[in-house]
Parts: C-alpha cells; sequence; structure tokens
C-alpha cells in the first residue's frame, strides 16, 4: 500500500488471440463510400470544444487558430469548392478575393446531411479537401420554446446566440457516432456577419515573417535573412559602425541601466498556434471580453494575438504562426508622441503604461509598427462611475456578454494585483509586471539575485510547447540569454 504498486512473485506471460473480424470490420467501415457529392467532418474547435465551454466568455472571443473568426461556427470549404458552390473565384479575382476578406457578411449555404438541415456562413480556408466540408460542434445552445430572458438565464449570456447547432447532423449506427457523412448542399443567396480578428492570411512577399528549410539553413545560415541585411546596409552606410543599436538608433542620450533587463524571445518553430497563451494573458491581466459586435469593429482587446499565414502550395499549405504582442522596444515609436508621457520606458527595459496620465489620442497606437496597442472604445468592466451605465448599448454597441463579465459573481475571476482599465484608455502587453515586481520582492528578501533570473509569466507559464522564454537579459545563467 505504501509503495502503490503490487509486484507479483511471479510474471505470467501467455499469448492473446488476434482479432481480425474487428480490424475487418474497421477497414470495412473505412473504405464505404459515402452517399452525396460532398461530405461533411463534423470536429471540436479547441476552444469552446464539445460545446461545455460554450458559456465561457475568454474562449469564445478566443480566435480560432487557422480562421481567426470568434463567437461563432461556420462552414470551411476549399477556394476550389467555394468557387464551385458560390461562383467565388478567390484563387484569381482579386477583385472578389479582397471583397470577401473584407467584408464580415460572408455568403451562406444550406447543408442537408442525415434529413437534416443547417445553414451557416461559408470561410474560404486553403488546404481543405475539394469535396469536404468542416463544421464545428458545440455552439447554438438555445431552450426550445422559451423566451430570451428564460434563455440567457438557463443557457448563459455567452453561449445564447453564438453559432449554430451541428448536433442533428450527428448519425448513430447502432454501435457509434458518425461524425462524418455524406451530404447535399445549395446556395440560398443570404448572408451572415462573423467576426473575425485576421481577414487575410499571406505576406504577398513582404518581410513579416522569414522561413526555411532545416537543409538549407545549415547549408547557409545568412540566407534566411538576406533581405533584411540588404535593407539595412541600404539604409545604414557605414553600417558596420553602427552595432548598438540601443545607442546608435535613436538621438536622446544613452544611459547606463544596471541591474535587470527584462527580455522574452519566441521560438517560432515550435508555436503551434494553440492560441493557450491568449487566454493566459487574459485571465492574469484582466484583459477586458467585448463582444462579437466589438470584435467585428476590430476593438477587441487581447493584449497577445498570433498571427496566421499559409506559404507554400495553395492546395496543400504549410501553416505559419507568429505571436505578437508589445516587443518593448528598446528605442519604442510610441513613447516619442504620447503628449502626456503616459507610456514611457523603464530601467529594466520595460514600456510602460501609466493609465490615468493616459487622454487617449491613441498617437501611440497609430505610431506601433506592430500595432498592439489596445484603446478601450467603451467601458467594457464597468469601472466609470456612472451606474448601469452599460445596460443601454447591448444591442446597439455591446453584447449581454459585457454584463456577465460584471455581474457580482463573475467579476470575482479578476486578478486583483492589476488594474481595471477604464474608457478611453490605452492599454497593452506590460510583461505581467506584477509577476515581475513579486520576483523581485521575493529575490530581495532571500538576498538571492538567482530568484529573478528565470521569471514565469502568464504566456510562458502556459504554452505547452515551451516556446516562450522570459527572464534577466543581463544574467549570462538566464535561459533567455542563452536563447539569444
Amino acid at each position: 500500500l505504501q509503495d502503490g504498486v503490487i509486484e507479483p512473485a511471479t510474471r505470467s506471460v501467455s499469448g492473446a488471440a488476434f482479432n481480425a473480424s474487428a480490424v475487418a470490420a474497421a477497414a470495412d467501415k473505412a473504405k464505404a463510400v459515402k452517399t452525396g457529392k460532398y461530405e461533411v467532418v463534423l470536429y471540436q474547435k479547441i476552444s469552446v470544444g464539445d460545446g461545455r465551454q460554450a458559456n465561457n466568455p475568454w474562449l469564445q472571443e478566443l480566435p480560432d487558430p487557422i480562421t481567426k473568426v470568434t463567437w461563432d461556427n461556420y462552414a470551411m470549404v476549399s477556394p476550389h469548392l467555394a468557387n464551385e458552390l458560390l461562383a467565388l473565384d478567390v484563387t484569381n479575382n482579386q477583385r472578389q478575393a479582397d471583397a470577401y476578406e473584407v467584408t464580415p457578411e460572408k455568403p451562406v449555404i444550406k447543408i442537408t446531411m442525415n434529413g437534416k438541415s443547417l445553414e451557416l456562413p461559408v470561410l474560404i480556408i486553403p488546404g481543405l479537401n475539394n469535396s469536404t466540408i468542416a463544421v464545428a460542434l458545440g455552439y447554438g445552445r438555445g431552450v426550445v420554446g422559451q423566451d430570451a430572458k428564460i434563455t440567457l438565464e438557463r443557457v448563459g449570456r455567452s453561449a445564447t446566440g453564438a453559432g449554430k447547432n451541428a448536433y442533428p447532423l450527428v448519425r448513430f449506427d447502432g454501435t457509434s457516432f458518425i461524425y462524418n457523412d455524406g451530404a447535399t448542399v445549395e446556395k440560398t443567396g443570404a448572408t451572415y456577419a462573423i467576426a473575425q480578428t485576421q481577414v487575410h492570411g499571406f505576406t504577398e512577399g513582404r518581410p513579416v515573417i522569414y522561413e526555411t528549410n532545416l537543409k538549407s539553413f545549415i547549408a547557409n545560415p545568412a540566407a534566411v535573412l538576406a533581405e533584411a541585411t540588404h535593407e539595412r546596409e541600404i539604409l545604414i552606410p557605414d553600417g558596420e559602425q553602427y552595432t548598438d543599436y540601443v545607442k546608435d538608433a535613436t538621438i536622446y542620450p544613452d544611459y547606463a541601466k544596471p541591474g535587470i533587463k527584462w527580455g522574452m524571445s519566441i521560438d517560432l518553430n515550435t508555436c503551434t498556434g494553440c492560441s493557450a497563451c491568449v487566454v493566459a494573458c487574459t485571465a492574469e491581466n484582466n484583459v477586458s471580453v467585448v463582444g462579437k459586435t466589438q470584435v467585428q469593429r476590430a476593438h477587441e482587446m487581447h493584449w497577445l494575438r498570433i498571427d496566421r499565414y499559409f506559404t507554400g502550395d495553395l492546395a496543400n499549405p504549410d501553416v505559419v504562426f507568429q505571436p505578437m504582442l508589445c516587443q518593448h522596444c528598446d528605442n519604442a515609436p510610441c513613447e516619442n508622441v504620447c503628449p502626456v508621457a503616459a507610456t514611457n520606458h523603464s530601467s529594466e527595459g520595460l514600456n510602460q503604461m501609466t493609465y490615468n496620465r493616459c487622454i487617449g489620442t491613441r498617437y501611440c497606437a497609430n505610431n506601433c509598427p506592430y500595432k498592439v496597442r489596445r484603446f478601450n472604445w467603451l467601458d467594457f468592466n464597468g469601472s466609470d462611475s456612472f451606474p448601469d451605465n452599460q445596460k443601454a448599448l447591448v444591442g446597439v454597441d455591446t453584447d449581454e456578454v459585457i454584463l456577465q463579465m460584471n455581474d457580482d459573481l463573475t467579476i470575482m475571476v479578476l486578478n486583483p494585483d492589476v488594474t481595471v482599465r477604464s474608457r478611453g484608455v490605452i492599454e497593452k502587453c506590460s510583461f505581467c509586471v506584477q509577476r515581475l515586481q513579486e520576483s523581485k520582492l521575493e529575490a530581495k528578501k532571500a538576498q538571492d539575485p538567482s530568484m529573478v533570473r528565470n521569471v514565469k509569466v502568464a504566456c510562458a507559464q502556459a504554452c505547452p510547447s515551451d516556446c516562450i522564454t522570459f527572464g534577466n537579459v543581463n544574467d549570462k545563467q538566464s535561459d533567455v540569454y542563452k536563447a539569444r
């Protein structure tokens, strides 16, 4: 009992019978021809899963890693199938492709499968099979025959009205549930608005992200950055003289900064785009949930986003994920344009925000090359002094989820170590400064500088691929120093 394991005195080994009939039955099912011209595959998203997480607003507002859609499910089709069903050629007709991408209203198709029908907006994603349509489960909760008020109470403010219920399309064959089957599909002529955080998936040859294969990198490591190196040589004559960009890339005086220098490195080779870091950042830093209406207006508040790019063959592309957050630039362009010095640079390398000094000019957001500064267009957190000021906006500028995030119970998820921001204020990644302060205090009490060597910020702690490394760059024993 103490060891937790029982070890028999003698170990008996015997042969096992091979069940060929079970293998044959599985093979027959795999080879079975689906009825209908198209096949519909029902799957679960990483956010709401089978629907049990549908009433979690953090997960509803989490962009899907591939489609970047929030608050809805949809019918994913290939560019070829979209041309066949909707006469929408996003591959060869640039005008049609641009109009489809920037317009939230997507064309709707009617899917009929196992005698059940479902109407969903179409989302065109490269890499899908030309005869396959993918639909996510877990959406479309409701209470049959009840009014809206009862539905909100029983289903929840987040799940109500989010997507369509695809479970009626699931078939039971007497043994197991079948989540893919033949179907008929037709164009309806209607449209449905979805909320995407990224509408274009290609770099168009711009130096947004560089990639190569291992063989080429080993043969010539400098080749992958040849374009960036050439650009630097053109912009900076006699560039060999200017190697310290902190000092040489500014007209301001450079001061010595002894002690801690916080820094982060992200390994793009291991990032899978799972978005666990996005949810962790939201939970740790009290990032606002804004609802579908505001996401459609590009007013989402995520401090950390994951950009997704398709590369290679359009029929079978590779997908590259690029986590994007405040870079805490050593010579930050946002700091120079703020008229009230609400954003400044600390001696530890942090690009800081003073919320109660910010007057909302948004000059900093306009000057940020990474577009990672977020503006509170509305009072998402109920932090203004006017009571019930959010209710009048529901259904016009906001959704019911805003009220859910501010009721007496749900509001207890807020982190008491982080300030809640009000309307008219810019916010962004702080490198979890509350954790940094705590680590410095613990190190001071213990008189142990190594305690600030490797600090776990929220995104790094949640990353299952361990691709985010954070710590003190000035400490040569730190993980981030070794990674760089």
